[in-house]
């Protein structure tokens, strides 16, 4: 079952190291912080064998520049706590996918990221890319 926090949603994939976030609307940095932890929570027995992070931004409205500094800190934090990799579900937007990669280039972590159209996509690629 998802747990809720105004536009944003946090879920674990049954059976798998994996814990995907979903977004709608316009989010802020209160709830960033409330999706950090959350997730931090979700994953915390992984941390020795491994997990990867969904974000399906496909809903999502561009974030602005003290948002994404916040993003910036939690792939920090998720790195730390054993995140091996990051799927990204944008939909059709360049922008959405833009954003992310910035915000992962500035978090200088070097984890491996990918983005798709689709969290099945991206689920996909975990299994076969990453073996999560």
């Amino acid at each position: 079952m998802a747990k809720k926090n105004g536009a944003q949603s946090v879920e674990v994939i049954p059976g798998r190291n994996i814990v995907l976030s979903a977004g709608v609307g316009q989010t802020n940095i209160d709830e960033l912080k409330w999706l950090t932890e959350t997730v931090l929570s979700s994953a915390k027995a992984w941390k020795s064998s491994g997990w990867a992070y969904i974000a399906d931004c496909s809903q999502m409205s561009p974030v602005s520049p003290a948002e994404g500094g916040e993003l910036v800190t939690m792939t920090k934090k998720f790195v730390e706590a054993g995140c091996k990799a990051f799927g990204f579900a944008e939909g059709k937007s360049l922008l959405l996918k833009v954003q992310a990669q910035k915000n992962t280039e500035r978090s200088k972590t070097g984890i491996p990221e990918g983005h798709f159209a689709t969290v099945e996509e991206a689920l996909n690629w975990l299994k076969t890319e990453i073996g999560i």
